[in-house]
């Protein structure tokens, strides 16, 4: 709050600096010439001269007393020419031509100055005669001072507004933090918006006269182009930031274009076209005028459906658009003098920005809730494709892809498990029995741990265990006996024990890189194959070795129960 108090205080010169008395348009010399133009009329009534016609005069009266001027000073933009003269009270007149780059800039507050000619005790007045200019504060600003330090804004002043820069950095860490984490295109514009309106307020203020050694003709093409950016951006900023069905596509449409309207006037601005000069300035500030129009409709629209990044932009934008439509009105001739009101302005766009990010942060946080939502969804999908519902143990797919690494992890041991007679449990006592034994056959594979033993349904009845480390055979054939016992002592009502036949294949650490699994898992069928053969309720493992260059060999063995 004391930031913006200061900003809004307009400073005080040491001196009071001398305005004009009376002002004047007229033809340029040449073309007085030719066509015999009367001599320029004086108006004496405070008036501000019209800065679009070819040739705006200046009179100062010199005061009888106090400290000579020694320099003329107005806002910074830019021009063709400045002649000073000074005019003794006899008559005799002494004259000073400047062009732009001969203007010295001041790096407090933007304003420029040239030399006047000398002034004596017997000088009456100053006439400054000022041609092809481009914007109504060359005129409006004008002044004679006796020294540069007139002109210099308060120490304090440059202080605030060098505090409002910096604050204007903070949404750009913002911005690339989350940018970083949420690939959103509304951050990037709100980058783009935040370098431009930056940028914007380190021009007006003077401050980047301190960064730079910028001349008068590159200050005045910056101004324009740091608008657009700043404005331009902003628009586009807005229409990816409102939540989706809370904005007509159109109207998203109709922010970027006149987006990009502003762009192309701010352009033709800044490039100072000599047939543009009498209008431009006019078309520049209008331009801004249905964006900010179609941005009050955008604002209602969202609202109206909901949208929470509406309501944060309408607080931001409310001082900002206050300053904007006086300063635009002024400069277009609605008014006695325009106001570029630097540090209302200023301070209204520090507001805008952070309220902006704020609404920013708010719509990233959304954002990012609903994509870890998402995630969050996608991964529960996945890993339901992955585990069987009923068990809940991990099915054939979830292995299959990813056997390799297994083998790599140490996984060296495959054992297929198949119920024997498990159909007349479900024949005899129905599905729901069927299914609680089916359940507690797979918690009973699981006992091994997860680290060690990795347990799955493939289908119906049949489960398979892929073991590593010390003993995974005895560790295997332990678990299909523990079937029966833990089916016996938790499934009531059953008429005979439930048994289980395996087949168990182990495989060498390496040498098997091209096996697949489809290949070990009929090797092992194969073997349950043979269990369920030789009597069912035993298991058949084969041990797969490596022998010189004929390949794998085996060592085959029966355990019964």
């Amino acid at each position: 709050m004391a930031v913006t108090v200061v900003l809004c205080t307009v400073p005080e010169a040491q001196a009071r600096p001398i305005a004009p008395s009376c002002q004047a348009t007229a033809a340029l010399p040449a073309a007085s010439a030719r066509t015999g133009s009367p001599e320029p009329h004086w108006f004496c009534d405070g008036r501000i001269a019209d800065f679009r016609a070819p040739r705006v005069l200046l009179r100062f009266d010199l005061p009888r007393s106090g400290p000579h001027p020694a320099f003329f000073t107005t806002r910074a933009g830019s021009f063709g020419r400045i002649e000073i003269s000074v005019v003794d009270r006899g008559g005799t007149v002494r004259s000073a031509r400047y062009t732009m780059d001969e203007a010295e800039l001041i790096g407090s507050g933007l304003n420029f100055v040239l030399p006047l000619p000398e002034v004596t005790d017997r000088s009456d007045h100053i006439v400054v005669a000022m041609d092809d200019g481009w914007a109504a504060p060359l005129v409006s600003d004008a002044r004679l001072v006796a020294s540069v330090d007139e002109v210099r804004w308060p120490y304090e002043t440059m202080l605030a507004l060098a505090a409002i820069c910096g604050l204007l950095c903070m949404p750009l860490l913002f911005d690339l933090a989350f940018y970083r984490i949420l690939k959103a295109p509304f951050l990037l514009w709100h980058l783009t918006s935040v370098l431009g309106m930056l940028a914007l307020t380190l021009v007006s203020s003077g401050l980047v006269l301190h960064l730079a050694d910028l001349t008068l003709t590159q200050v005045s093409f910056l101004l324009p182009l740091t608008s657009c950016i700043g404005v331009g951006a902003a628009a586009i900023f807005a229409a990816d930031l409102f939540e989706k069905g809370c904005l007509p596509e159109r109207t998203r449409r109709l922010l970027r274009y006149f987006a990009g309207v502003t762009v192309v006037t701010s352009l033709a601005q800044m490039s100072r076209i000599p047939a543009l000069r009498e209008h431009g300035s006019d078309i520049f500030y209008l331009a801004f005028l249905p964006l900010i129009a179609l941005f009050c409709v955008a604002l209602a629209q969202a609202i109206v459906r909901g949208s929470r990044a509406a309501r944060y932009q309408l607080v931001a934008c409310m001082p900002l658009w206050a300053v904007s439509l006086q300063r635009i009105l002024t400069n277009v001739g609605f008014g006695d003098v325009p106001q570029d009101q630097i540090f209302a302005f200023s301070a209204a766009v520090a507001f805008q920005l952070v309220v902006t990010s704020l609404g920013a942060a708010d719509r990233f946080m959304i954002l990012k809730h609903e994509r870890d939502r998402a995630r969050a969804q996608s991964l529960a999908m996945e890993q339901m494709a992955e585990r069987d519902p009923l068990t809940g143990l991990l099915n054939r797919r979830a292995i299959e892809a990813r056997f390799a690494e297994l083998q790599r992890q140490g996984f060296d041991t495959m054992a297929l498990i198949d119920l024997d007679h498990f159909k007349r449990v479900n024949d005899r006592h129905g599905h729901q029995v069927g299914d609680h034994v089916l359940r507690v056959c797979a918690q009973v594979l699981r006992a091994d741990g997860d680290r060690h033993a990795i347990a799955l349904r493939l289908g119906g009845e049949e489960f398979m265990l892929l073991l590593r480390g010390l003993r995974a055979r005895e560790r295997a054939e332990h678990l299909r006996r523990a079937i029966t016992q833990r089916v016996a002592a938790e499934v009531e009502g059953l008429e005979a024990p439930v048994t289980a036949s395996m087949g168990v294949i182990e495989m060498p650490r390496e040498g098997l890189e091209g096996t697949t699994f489809a290949d070990l898992y009929a090797r092992a069928d194969m073997l349950l194959y043979e269990a369920k053969e030789a009597g069912r309720n035993r298991t058949m493992h084969e041990r797969l070795t490596l022998f010189g260059s004929g390949g794998p060999r085996t060592t085959r063995g029966t355990a019964a129960a």
